[in-house]
């Protein structure tokens, strides 16, 4: 890669002495360079401000100040000389970088402040150590920031984000996050504003500092760490971290003063394991409350009465409890829970799932490999399917946020609403709900074959409604009842779509891709 100097192109300001033995001199440079959209850039910048804002425009441009000061004129020319600012790369991946010299004798100190506009789908990363603040607008690509000292600014990015900070709060405000977002700071508060109705895992942690939130946030502490989700599970998630100051996630729109606290009084803290396979049932043979941060290794774990709450388990799970809550932060293998009576809240799942309770609601933020879901009363919810799932609930609600593999979901009483993740051009699916409502979301580009049924006693106020066109809808009496039926091919056709509902409605419904 060829690597260029860029030149001072204006004296901005000489003199404005700071003492009687400094001056200080700003040198402004302009200048533009060719970026791709969906192409990488890497500011590396000591020392100084950073101000970057993403748009529909090809190619980058940028505005340098770059600051002096010494005590005489002698030491503004060195400071000059010795502060480069070096151009590396290509259109595919450009290098932004301000350099200042290896000579530890030097009278002058420097200092470069940024402002870049740069094609908003573009890879961005930025390293600073010291800086007032460090701003960044309007990127839908990835963003990643390294920072030592000075607040890290980040509004209206919605791609995937990550701050490193030590010395400095950091500030993130978007109304729908579309990729994870992670956000730490040693030495400073950690602040996220969204979207009041946005969907979203959270993952919280604060030694000496305050965890609140305006938002609907359901979940526990393990240890330091808060697990849960926000409005329904699924969505993106947001991780914050600070050592020594406060974490606030609020709607926008509001203030940190409106923020309740959700740290528990005296929150139980139980000790780190380590072993690769615990087995607490031989302790516990009648009952007790499991509470852990983590497991390394296979967990095993039996009771009669108690709940059981595992921030992250790194091996597969196999937990029963006579009655009481399962809470199971993350799953890296396969995951096996049975209750016989009490609610089942899960995390991110990585391997196989298999989730039974006798009465309880279950919440399944992620099911990675898919798996199977039972309650005999309760609701199931599920945020992100990414293999085949089985649900099934004898009186309760089903509801899929993001379904991108096939579904099959039934419940004796209650409304059955599946999400299919946007884009998805065909889906297997097999949706049926003994009294209640049907609703599939779609794009409009899906397609499949659709067979749908409703049994109803009253035919007008029963229907199947479709936004995209190619349903034949009959009706015919079967016995007391009504039998109305729609087949066809939604756009050409696809994988099966089989729905049915008893006194309820069918809607399939469509947003743009």
């Amino acid at each position: 890669m060829k690597q260029r100097v860029l030149i001072a192109a204006v004296v901005l300001f000489a003199c404005g002495t700071l003492s009687a033995a400094n001056v200080k001199k700003s040198f402004r440079i302009e200048k533009k360079f060719t970026l791709a959209p969906g192409g990488s850039l890497v500011l590396d910048n000591p020392n100084g401000d950073i101000e970057i804002v993403g748009t529909d425009e090809p190619g980058i441009d940028a505005i340098a100040m770059k600051t002096i000061v010494a005590p005489d004129a002698a030491g503004i020319e060195e400071g000059d000389d010795q502060t480069a600012l070096l151009v590396d790369g290509d259109e595919r991946s450009r290098i932004l970088r301000a350099t200042s010299g290896l000579n530890r004798n030097r009278r002058w100190t420097s200092s470069v402040a940024w402002r870049l506009t740069i094609p908003r789908t573009a890879f961005l990363r930025v390293i600073s150590s010291t800086s007032q603040r460090i701003r960044i607008d309007a990127m839908t690509g990835s963003v990643f920031v390294k920072n030592f000292a000075g607040d890290v600014v980040l509004v209206n990015d919605s791609g995937q984000t990550t701050v490193e900070s030590v010395n400095g709060s950091v500030i993130y405000s978007n109304l729908e996050p579309h990729g994870n977002v992670a956000l730490s700071t040693v030495n400073g508060n950690v602040t996220v504003s969204v979207s009041p109705t946005a969907d979203l895992r959270l993952i919280a942690e604060t030694v000496k500092g305050d965890i609140r939130t305006n938002l609907p946030a359901r979940g526990s502490f393990f240890g330091q760490t808060y697990r849960g989700s926000v409005n329904a599970p699924g969505g993106p998630t947001v991780t914050m971290v600070t050592l020594m100051g406060n974490i606030h996630l609020i709607a926008n729109g509001t203030t940190l003063q409106s923020a309740q606290s959700i740290r528990p009084p005296t929150p139980a803290q139980a000790p780190m394991s380590s072993s690769s396979e615990i087995r607490p049932a031989a302790q516990l043979p009648h009952g007790g409350t499991f509470h852990q941060p983590l497991v390394k290794g296979v967990f095993r774990y039996e009771t009669n009465l108690g709940d059981i709450k595992v921030g992250e388990i790194q091996g597969d799970a196999f937990i029963a409890t006579g009655a009481g809550e399962v809470l199971l932060g993350a799953v890296s293998g396969e995951c096996n829970v049975k209750s016989f009576g009490g609610p089942l809240q899960l995390g991110e799942i990585s391997g196989p799932l298999n989730a039974t309770t006798n009465a309880g609601d279950i919440t399944i933020d992620a099911a990675r490999r898919g798996g199977t879901a039972l309650t005999r009363g309760g609701t199931i919810r599920v945020g992100v399917v990414n293999a085949p799932v089985r649900l099934m609930s004898g009186g309760g609600d089903i509801i899929v946020r993001n379904g991108a593999a096939p579904v099959s979901a039934e419940t004796r009483s209650g409304d059955v609403n599946v999400t299919l993740e946007r884009g998805a051009r065909s889906q297997k699916l097999d949706l049926k709900t003994d009294k209640g409502n049907v609703y599939l979301n779609v794009t409009t580009g899906f397609g499949a074959d659709v067979e749908a049924t409703i049994f109803t006693d009253d035919p007008a106020a029963d229907t199947i409604v479709s936004d995209i066109a190619g349903l034949t809808i009959t009706k015919e009496q079967v016995g007391n009842r009504t039998r109305v039926h729609a087949v066809g091919k939604l756009n050409g056709g696809g994988e099966r779509v089989q729905i049915e509902a008893t006194a309820g409605d069918i809607r399939i419904a469509s947003t743009p891709r």
